[in-house]
């Protein structure tokens, strides 16, 4: 399969229009049209990722956040996004980049999650699209007691730490959950009705926000909560016949 045959089809079933207005999914540097023999599948783009895909001979990196995601002006050798850029285009490397249109997605990040928990009756906290796209989810899950609950996401997202912000019922059936950072959606999580919000990104003052409205909490750390994606993408990946590589890095501890 050449590099162009694979975007066409990552983008039909992980269309680009499911993207947020701010995001920046799609090529993020468009290196030749060659013949794909290995795929590096990383969540975020770094200067260790690049080496690597040059050592295995991949012709694409294929991750979940941007490269460029905010703009730059100049490519330089004392800024890491210039030297990235540049080790990739001379290596000839392929960048794309699956953001909130995988989360979105029917069957994407979102629903990765949704199965991780058990949940049922799922639907998105924010459509997008018509054919059940969109961004976070609803559903139920097996009632619990909700001191129980945050040793079980714990354990599901395989993890070793978790905020907890517990309040209102003391049993858990009806959840919402957002991959990445979901500060934004606490606003339609309080319309909806939940009781409980499993999420990343969330700060002292959104969750001061939500408790105070009565809204008990799982904060995860945001990566925690999107290293499913280099699964998801591999077992798509593989579907196509394509070799793959996972890359991830953790470049950051809790002590």
């Amino acid at each position: 399969m050449l590099v162009k045959e694979l975007i066409s089809e990552l983008e039909k079933r992980i269309p680009l229009n499911l993207q947020q207005s701010y995001d920046n999914s799609g090529i993020q540097i468009e290196g030749p049209d060659v013949e794909i023999d290995k795929v590096i599948v990383t969540l975020d783009v770094t200067e260790q990722a690049v080496e690597r895909a040059i050592d295995v001979g991949a012709q694409i990196i294929l991750s979940h956040h941007p490269l460029l995601f905010y703009s730059i002006k100049s490519i330089k050798s004392t800024d890491f996004t210039g030297r990235m850029v540049y080790s990739s285009i001379m290596n000839s490397l392929t960048v794309y980049s699956a953001h909130t249109n995988y989360d979105a997605v029917r069957g994407g990040l979102n629903d990765i999650l949704a199965q991780k928990l058990g949940m049922k009756e799922t639907m998105p906290l924010l459509n997008v699209g018509e054919n059940g796209d969109g961004i976070g989810r609803i559903g139920i899950i097996d009632e619990m007691e909700i001191e129980e609950i945050a040793n079980f996401v714990k354990e599901r997202f395989e993890t070793d730490h978790v905020k907890f912000a517990p309040t209102g019922p003391q049993k858990i059936k009806k959840i919402a959950i957002c991959s990445g950072g979901g500060s934004s959606l606490i606003d339609e999580v309080l319309k909806v009705g939940v009781d409980m919000y499993i999420t990343g990104d969330l700060s002292y003052h959104d969750i001061l926000k939500a408790v105070q409205s009565g809204l008990s909490l799982i904060v995860v750390d945001h990566d925690e909560t999107e290293k499913f994606f280099e699964d998801g993408m591999i077992e798509i990946l593989s579907s196509l016949g394509i070799k793959t590589v996972k890359y991830h890095e953790r470049f950051y501890w809790s002590l």
